[in-house]
């Protein structure tokens, strides 16, 4: 039977049992500081962790980085064939419209929030972004990937975060739910990939095929396995990961006071690696990529950015959302937001003591 957003709503109850023992353990025995030593030794996955790790890390790291049964090598070469044609478009819009998507979520921008990197944008965004990148790697999902031990780690990452908020006995589940809970995960998956195909046809990139549509949602649905979501909710295919995604998004996104800031932090970045003419033009490339409905719900400021000659419909663009493909703001803006990203990438593979995947061992008590 096919899954429906309905079957997706249980999970805002549902925790990640295999990756909170692990967390448990290591919190109660003050490992945390030792164990993100460890992760900087852990980079594919045909790797045996370290002798030093503690047992039930090894445990987990073993246990959970086999592929899973459903995966279909015919369908990775789809996967292949779109990062192949669209990679560094994917991880500029992933990187931007794509993480803020997820501040649109209340919940989930209210853990972000809580957490005591708050203040390190960068260093948040560094290790989304290695995320971003590992997918397009030729070796993203063999036994040599560095991509499945990334989302190891991060699985790790938003377990430390939930186990410390139901810990601390000021969170309120009637009405948020477990703490990044499968829900938040699974619905995040959607918005990287569904959401993102969207973006493409907002800033007018059309010419993505069905075949590679098909192969970037399957790529998703396989990192949602390896981020703990359970395999009976993944979507099938892209026109599935697109149903629940349009069935969704109305009702679980939102403004809210964390998405704000989390947003402003994320175009203050972005605009830091641009040109200093172009830093007007970030918001207002998120806000085409997100159109102004969504935009509108994280204070993502309007701006006329003007290329010269074609201002007046360059504007005109901007603030109606309308896809605006090759004209004079979205390539130049797109090229310069690939090459932050893969910026930020590389100092998230060369800098890896700044950037790495890291658990946190206390939340902001607000």
């Amino acid at each position: 039977m096919t899954v429906t957003f309905q079957d997706y709503l249980p999970l805002k109850q549902q925790g990640d049992p295999v990756a909170d023992e692990v967390v448990k353990e290591l919190l109660d025995a003050n490992r945390i500081d030792s164990v993100n030593e460890l992760f900087k030794k852990i980079s594919t996955a045909d790797q045996s962790p370290p002798a030093e790790c503690p047992p039930e890390l090894r445990d987990y790291f073993e246990s959970t980085k086999r592929m899973p049964d459903w995966v279909e090598p015919s369908r990775l070469k789809h996967t292949a064939e779109f990062f192949r044609h669209h990679k560094a478009e994917a991880a500029a819009l992933q990187a931007t419209a794509g993480l803020v998507g997820t501040y649109l979520s209340p919940v989930g921008a209210k853990t972000l929030h809580s957490t005591h990197e708050l203040d390190q944008p960068h260093r948040r965004l560094s290790q989304s972004t290695r995320l971003f990148m590992g997918m397009a790697d030729e070796d993203a999902f063999t036994e040599h990937s560095k991509l499945i031990p990334t989302c190891q780690k991060v699985r790790l990452v938003h377990s430390a975060i939930r186990v410390l908020h139901e810990r601390s006995g000021t969170w309120d589940h009637a009405n948020d739910g477990t703490p990044v809970s499968q829900f938040y995960t699974g619905g995040a998956a959607l918005v990287f990939s569904a959401g993102i195909l969207d973006a493409f046809e907002r800033i007018g990139i059309k010419n993505i095929s069905e075949r590679e549509a098909d192969g970037f949602c399957y790529a998703w649905a396989i990192i949602a396995h390896f981020l703990g979501v359970p395999d009976e909710v993944l979507p099938e295919s892209a026109r599935h990961a697109h149903e629940l995604w349009d069935a969704g998004r109305d009702t679980e996104w939102a403004g809210s006071d964390e998405g704000i800031i989390l947003t402003a932090e994320c175009i203050t970045l972005y605009q830091s690696y641009v040109p200093p003419g172009m830093k007007d033009a970030v918001p207002a490339f998120l806000r085409l990529a997100l159109s102004d409905k969504y935009a509108d719900m994280v204070n993502v400021p309007r701006s006329a950015y003007d290329f010269g000659a074609n201002a007046v419909s360059v504007a005109t663009s901007l603030f109606s959302s309308s896809p605006a493909g090759d004209n004079l703001v979205v390539r130049p803006v797109l090229g310069e937001l690939s090459k932050a990203v893969e910026a930020i990438a590389r100092k998230a593979f060369t800098e890896g003591q700044e950037t790495e995947p890291a658990m946190t061992d206390r939340i902001d008590k607000k």
